[in-house]
């Protein structure tokens, strides 16, 4: 997707949480979550999604950072379905976008910024770029991965080219907050909790523009790594105040440790807008902010 179309996707949809909506004023839509056949067990155990998590770095430091593409067959399930529109489903629709890739990039390295493993799905935050340690270059990339039986089976993703400036002059990838003298709280039961409670935060904001929540759940000094909105609540209380209600649905939420990802869209279709927040528990706040969209 080339930059006038990621800005056209980012201002016409209107659903990041830092690209507020301007197609309707209605009241918030509700969170569709996205359609599992009944006959596919979920992946109840931190064991299940470690293991997910294990095949899935495998697509970047052997496939894409190794160009092993004999792992192919090993990762793919047979069925496999791919939601990018310009790539074909299946293994060798796969292999080919891989393969070619590497040949139009033949310089560049993939680096996981960011991953998360939670039930059937593992995602992934990536930097692909000729110079990884200069983070406002290449690539800023979302996968998505369904998995069955440590197969990928299904996927979704998102590009963003990442600009040479942001307001708050964070990158769109780096990890910036301190946690100083406490520790995240990581259990499975916060987990869940944090993830209810971002998302119903989200769509409140967006489509309802229930600005009032912004007191109760981000942090004062908030840290922003979206382009055009700077650090701290304030700044982002001014840009959905300046912004028309959205009409934001989210098929699908995850967490683990004290990130949680939000996915925009319906779930039958490539991703529109990925928010990642970091909360901190300690504080009972929403304290960092990442999207692609």
């Amino acid at each position: 997707m080339n930059v006038a179309n990621i800005f056209s996707l980012f201002f016409v949809v209107g659903i990041s949480a830092c690209g507020g909506g301007n197609e309707s004023k209605n009241s918030s839509a509700p969170l569709i979550p996205l359609p599992i056949p009944e006959e596919i067990s979920l992946c109840q155990s931190v064991g299940c999604e470690d293991n997910n998590k294990l095949v899935i770095v495998q697509i970047y430091t052997d496939i894409i950072n190794g160009l092993n593409t004999g792992l192919f067959a090993s990762l793919y399930d047979e069925n496999f379905i791919q939601h990018n529109a310009d790539i074909s489903s299946g293994i060798d629709g796969q292999e080919a976008y891989f393969k070619k890739l590497a040949e139009d990039n033949p310089n560049h390295v993939a680096t996981i910024k960011h991953i998360v493993a939670d039930s059937d799905y593992v995602a992934v935050h990536w930097h692909f770029s000729t110079d990884a340690e200069n983070e406002f270059t290449g690539t800023a990339r979302i996968d998505l991965f369904k998995l069955v039986d440590n197969m990928v089976i299904e996927q979704w993703s998102s590009i963003m080219i990442p600009k040479t400036f942001t307001v708050s002059g964070n990158s769109v990838f780096s990890d910036l907050y301190d946690y100083q003298d406490t520790q995240p709280n990581n259990d499975v039961a916060t987990e869940d909790e944090n993830k209810d409670k971002v998302t119903s935060f989200y769509l409140d904001l967006f489509n309802n523009k229930n600005i009032a929540l912004i007191d109760e759940f981000v942090d004062p000094n908030y840290i922003q790594h979206n382009f055009w909105v700077d650090n701290g609540s304030s700044a982002l209380r001014d840009f959905v105040a300046n912004r028309d209600a959205a009409s934001l649905t989210i098929f699908l939420s995850l967490a683990e440790d004290d990130l949680v990802w939000t996915f925009s869209g319906t779930g039958n279709a490539n991703l529109n807008t990925v928010d990642l927040w970091r909360v901190d528990n300690n504080k009972n706040k929403i304290v960092e902010h990442w999207d692609v969209f």
